[in-house]
């Protein structure tokens, strides 16, 4: 049990950490929270009667037995700073992840270099309706709910489990997941071979791993209980299995066999083939835990997706259809933008910000090739996040890149401008792609608020 009286946030801004805030706020401990700027989720932080604000407030961390920040917080962040100066117990946000789940009898835990918040916020759907007692914390909100944590007792926690900065290591699953393993992170892993050692590292931590077929390929599994691996696919070989895939604008239906036998059919509701796999993780956990399929079934083709995941927000005044997704690895991007292709025969016309110098720089090849079926590419300046641009490649780079090797890009330095020239140069037939984890949201809102 957690023994806290008041505990302190700092980033609690951050989509992670404003759902640790909410679900140990629901636990009966008073919190407060810092952030460097004010938003939406310290406001609604506020609402549900937490201490949120922007800056730094020493009297408020003073009163606190506990500080949790998050990765983004530097040593010489004031409020860190003076609890540490004042031995106040500081724990990184990762730690009290692993901390806070141990609150519950079982961890269920996702993690993939993509994927993870539609496949958490999706297992947390049907947990919610089957219904299960269980915590959730999800990387995004949740369409339709607004919220990124779900709060119904204590037999599951489930939560993504990122591994940036191999923060997943921190957790001891009883169930764990593996979507894939496809190179991201350049900042935390110099190679490939350093992140699947961090992958394989987590299947070890798993009681049971539930892992993508291709991903396990990949991985050295040797020091884990083969009896303790459940794969899941397309291939013939793989466990829990897609079979019989219809398609019909953009949307997928399937068979789901395991070992052979059949198990379920799901017609799902939201958008891309690449959905096909986090729904077969979720039906494989469901099955592991001998929830009733029936049910699963239902709740899997009742789930509506994640905020800012193929949001589709309206029409810009030019009249083309206005899509954002959050999608900012090349396996991302070119899964989207097949997506929108099943979708519509107008132009596609996707706007790009690349997210990390570092990252535009490690994977310059393949965003070379994954805006392929894209008719017009626009890339904006790169979201630097937490770097700098020696770091790595600006986005003005990448279009040098594009341009050089015949793909073909246009670089556009505002979200003013890019608005302006998106009026301009589509029309009703047409699809806005809005891409990037960064803000750059704001541009499609800015683009549907010229309707």
């Amino acid at each position: 049990m957690l023994t806290f009286n008041r505990i302190h946030f700092i980033g609690i801004g951050g989509i992670s950490m404003s759902a640790l805030a909410m679900l140990t706020s629901e636990s009966g401990i008073w919190v407060s929270g810092s952030d460097r700027t004010d938003s939406d989720t310290l406001k609604r932080l506020r609402r549900y009667g937490i201490v949120a604000y922007v800056g730094s407030n020493n009297s408020v961390v003073a009163k606190s037995d506990l500080v949790v920040y998050s990765s983004a917080v530097n040593d010489d962040d004031v409020e860190l700073k003076f609890a540490r100066s004042n031995k106040i117990r500081c724990m990184e946000r990762k730690a009290y992840l692993a901390l806070i789940s141990k609150e519950c009898k079982s961890l269920i835990a996702i993690s993939g270099s993509h994927g993870k918040t539609t496949a958490t916020a999706m297992l947390c759907h049907v947990a919610e309706n089957i219904p299960l007692a269980f915590k959730g914390h999800i990387g995004g909100l949740v369409n339709g709910e607004g919220s990124n944590f779900v709060n119904s007792g204590n037999d599951y926690f489930i939560t993504e489990a990122c591994e940036y900065q191999r923060s997943f290591l921190s957790l001891q699953p009883d169930i764990g997941v593996i979507l894939n393993c496809d190179y991201d992170h350049p900042d935390t892993y110099p190679t490939i071979e350093s992140m699947r050692e961090a992958f394989s590292k987590f299947a070890e931590q798993c009681a049971i791993a539930l892992i993508e077929e291709n991903a396990a390929a990949e991985l050295d599994l040797s020091r884990v209980d083969s009896d303790k691996i459940y794969t899941f696919g397309l291939g013939q070989n793989a466990d829990f299995r897609a079979v019989n895939i219809r398609q019909e604008g953009g949307k997928f239906s399937f068979d789901v066999t395991f070992e052979g036998q059949y198990l379920t059919d799901v017609s799902l509701n939201i958008f891309g083939k690449h959905n096909i796999f986090n729904a077969l993780a979720v039906i494989g956990v469901c099955y592991l835990l001998w929830l009733d399929m029936r049910e699963v079934k239902c709740y899997v083709q009742s789930f509506g997706g994640v905020q800012r995941r193929f949001t589709q927000i309206g029409r810009a005044k030019s009249g083309a259809k206005i899509i954002v997704d959050y999608a900012h690895h090349p396996k991302e991007i070119s899964a989207t933008v097949d997506t929108v292709r099943l979708m519509t025969k107008g132009r596609i016309v996707a706007v790009f910000e690349p997210h990390t110098f570092s990252r535009t720089k490690a994977l310059l090849e393949e965003f070379g090739k994954c805006f392929y079926w894209a008719d017009e590419l626009i890339v904006l300046p790169t979201y630097s996040a937490r770097e700098n641009s020696e770091d790595g490649l600006d986005g003005f780079d990448l279009v040098n890149y594009l341009n050089s090797t015949g793909a073909g890009a246009l670089y556009i330095d505002g979200y003013r401008k890019a608005c302006e020239y998106l009026q301009a140069n589509t029309t009703e037939r047409d699809v806005v792609l809005v891409l990037g984890a960064g803000s750059v949201d704001a541009l499609g809102e800015m683009l549907r608020s010229l309707e």
